[in-house]
């Protein structure tokens, strides 16, 4: 980047919503996103059979440049008078984004707790914030587990990132970043005060003329911009605190994790035939497994997050708003579906989050589409992709699912306190299932000490 001085320095200060995402020390590390492909593990070796560490990396490094988020990390403004900016990193540490896992582990479905990404450490606030780990499988295949804060984008804007990293050719070589990308991204601020000077820019340039400037202001009430600049301020003072009580710990034990695969057509099928979407099936199956593990409860709530993007918004970081859903326990599927359905429209009709009542929800269920085509990570053919839901610690239960070809892969993270065995038989009863003789088995894997590998 130092060969191109006349490159603009730029900064973009996050959202509000996405400022809640690192809000503390807890949130910081229960928001990381992971997703895994497992792809053919030829294409990425070496003469010597080893991977090919020097060549990924060169690959991961190259196609950065394609996603700027991949290469700008997080600065606070001068006494945290702001919502902290995105800038530019001059180079990436490939050592610490691109890692390898020692050893070779059994390609075993019932073994997913590295690929959920709990067993690799809490990201470097101070860096941009994805990694990747390669892990080598004894039936030749790579598993590529990729993590993102969530502060980095939603799930929607996830897949932008992974178009990049695994498109829909093989490609040899990755492509060399050219002045495109070198402008698009830019160069950092000279210092913080530089960082504070450009948001204002950007911000007066959205509201040019003083009237308008003065309008947007005052949409943020002055208690409300008080509050939150006060607690800027006291969030290294409550880290510090958290990193004491040893409340870090929760967010990464009493877990474990499981995926089931079906059929995304025949999914698709009974969805529509029942009133709904895949998401809605989704949704419905994870309440009705959450039912009967309560046999007394007359009614269970979940979150359902809604995506808010529209034409144009390919920038926005975070654009999600959540529909709490209330169904009674002993319904059936039939009706399940529809009333999920309904109550979903109803939230994207009103234009905004709709929560009401208790905050007794059990966790939330969401799901994604990476399309029918096939992906590459350069040529090697991508076979499966799971992604693990990240979300409050005290979620009962997470669920993720994600279609790719013909493959719906439901990902589900449980409390200690969830029989996830029981769980992830009922998706295998409500959800149409992939032949057996073709299937990946159900996966399990527990979050408890002996775990770790």
């Amino acid at each position: 980047m130092s060969a191109h001085p006349e490159l603009a320095r730029r900064a973009q200060l996050i959202s509000s919503l996405d400022e809640k995402y690192v809000s503390n020390a807890v949130t910081f590390a229960a928001m990381h996103a992971a997703g895994t492909m497992i792809v053919d593990g030829a294409a990425l070796r070496g003469a010597d059979g080893a991977l090919d560490r020097a060549a990924i990396r060169r690959r991961v490094e190259r196609l950065s440049w394609f996603a700027p988020a991949m290469r700008q990390r997080l600065v606070p403004t001068p006494l945290r008078l702001t919502t902290p900016a995105w800038v530019p990193v001059t180079s990436l540490d490939l050592d610490y984004h691109v890692r390898f896992h020692d050893g070779v582990e059994p390609d075993d479905p019932t073994r997913v707790e590295r690929f959920t990404g709990r067993l690799s450490p809490t990201m470097d606030p101070s860096r941009p914030l994805w990694d990747f780990e390669f892990v080598e499988l004894d039936s030749g295949r790579v598993a590529i587990v990729m993590r993102y804060h969530h502060v980095v984008g939603d799930a929607m804007y996830g897949l932008r990132i992974g178009d990049v990293i695994a498109g829909t050719t093989p490609t040899p070589e990755p492509p060399e970043p050219g002045d495109a990308q070198f402008a698009e991204l830019g160069v950092p601020p000279r210092n913080s005060l530089e960082v504070l000077a450009l948001a204002f820019a950007q911000w007066r340039e959205r509201n040019p003329g003083l009237r308008q400037a003065w309008r947007a202001y005052w949409r943020k009430s002055f208690r409300m911009r008080l509050r939150r600049w006060g607690g800027r301020l006291l969030r290294p003072v409550k880290n510090a605190r958290i990193a004491r009580t040893g409340l870090l710990a929760d967010v990464r034990e009493g877990r474990s994790s499981a995926y089931e695969v079906a059929d995304l057509a025949a999914a698709t099928r009974r969805a529509y035939k029942l009133g709904g979407t895949v998401n809605d099936l989704v949704t419905a199956a994870t309440l009705i497994a959450m039912a009967r593990q309560r046999p007394d409860a007359e009614t269970l709530s979940i979150l359902v997050p809604i995506s808010r993007r529209g034409a144009g918004d390919g920038g926005v970081r975070n654009d999600i708003s959540v529909v709490k859903v209330s169904v009674a326990a002993s319904a059936p599927l039939e009706e399940i579906v529809p009333s999920v359905r309904a109550q979903v429209q109803a939230a994207v009709e009103s234009g905004g989050s709709v929560v009401e009542g208790a905050e007794d929800w059990v966790g939330y269920a969401t799901s994604v589409t990476w399309g029918r085509d096939e992906r590459f990570f350069g040529t090697a053919p991508v076979e499966t992709v799971t992604g693990w839901p990240a979300g409050d610690p005290r979620d009962e239960v997470a669920c993720l699912a994600c279609s790719y070809r013909r493959e719906l892969v439901i990902s589900v993270t449980a409390r200690e306190s969830v029989d996830l065995p029981a769980l992830m038989a009922v998706y295998r009863e409500l959800l149409a299932p992939v032949p057996v003789a073709t299937a990946t088995a159900v996966a399990t894997a527990t979050d408890a000490a002996g775990a770790a590998r």
